[in-house]
């Protein structure tokens, strides 16, 4: 366990007793929280300064109080939907729940995906030459995979080039974004993730890629790495399409999938392995911000049989 587990253990129990049996209050108040000490147990002691500093020069100005609800379209927001408060609650309380981004040596079928000059995209091999991603990916960012743990050290990992790259036909910029990638020789030391045959029936997913770690989606690709999502309910007011999609969202407003994370795995706990669940599409209709405000998820069962049926694949 880490120490920012344990920290963020601690956080949960703080919140709730702040919060009491008021779940969308232990929503924000755990937000809040945990966002500074994630903060304050990654960073440095120069920038925890300057951010202590910033966000006492912001209380100055503006000391107005905000309450739960001011905002007449906040009940369409992944935070105060009741499913994802019920997930969320059970989830701070468990010391086994991954909430800070770890970065992370396991999954290894988790791959990035990129184009000659950069990578973009992250995705997972499910057979020895079968790579799915999302079909937003394919074009501009969707030539080569990289297995390792970082982008960045080539040399500790291996580039596997793309041989035919193969969009949902159903796919419409929103709904089916999901892919298969053919790659031009099979992958025999690393395991393919098995693909989940019914839809996640469990309080929380794990996902894993390469992006970007702000929540404006800028800044961090490259280091593979894990985090748990609550699930949330199929509120159409998120955007998903619950016959092909699922919503999940972040445990804490600035820990979620984000750019350069799209095409990389939602799994879940089958109770003996993980199994691949979903494959990451976008943010939530109801985001404000690129990334930290909760996904979507194209759901791997319905499209399993689509991805087994694209020509080339080694099952």
């Amino acid at each position: 366990m880490t120490a920012l587990s344990d920290h963020l253990a601690a956080t949960a129990e703080l919140a709730r007793s702040i919060a009491g049996a008021d779940d969308a209050k232990f929503a924000v108040v755990y937000h809040s929280l945990a966002n500074q000490v994630a903060s304050l147990s990654e960073g440095d002691l120069g920038r925890n300064v300057a951010q202590v500093r910033d966000q006492l020069v912001a209380a100055r100005q503006d000391n107005r109080r905000a309450a739960v609800g001011d905002d007449d379209d906040a009940e369409a927001s992944v935070l105060f939907d009741r499913v994802y408060l019920e997930n969320l609650s059970a989830a701070g309380e468990s010391k086994a729940f991954i909430v800070g981004g770890e970065p992370t040596a396991d999954f290894p079928e988790c791959v990035a995906v990129g184009a000659t000059n950069r990578w973009c995209c992250s995705g997972i091999l499910v057979a020895p030459n079968v790579v799915v991603t999302a079909a937003h990916c394919i074009g501009a960012c969707s030539s080569r995979v990289f297995f390792g743990t970082d982008v960045r050290f080539p040399k500790d990992g291996r580039i596997v080039n793309v041989s035919q790259s193969v969009k949902h036909p159903g796919y419409d910029k929103r709904v089916n974004d999901i892919a298969v990638l053919i790659l031009s020789e099979p992958v025999t030391d690393v395991e393919p993730r098995k693909m989940a045959q019914a839809p996640p029936a469990v309080p929380s997913v794990r996902l894993a890629g390469y992006g970007n770690t702000d929540t404006a989606g800028r800044r961090g690709y490259g280091q593979r790495r894990r985090v748990d999502v609550p699930m949330a309910s199929q509120d159409p007011r998120f955007g998903a399409d619950p016959a092909l999609e699922f919503v999940a969202g972040s445990p804490m407003l600035d820990r979620d999938s984000c750019t350069g994370d799209s095409g990389g795995p939602a799994y879940v706990w089958s109770g003996q392995e993980w199994l691949l669940a979903g494959v990451t599409s976008r943010a939530t209709a109801s985001s404000v911000r690129p990334c930290g405000d909760g996904g979507i998820y194209s759901r791997v069962d319905v499209h399993a049989a689509w991805v087994r049926s694209v020509p080339g694949g080694l099952w």
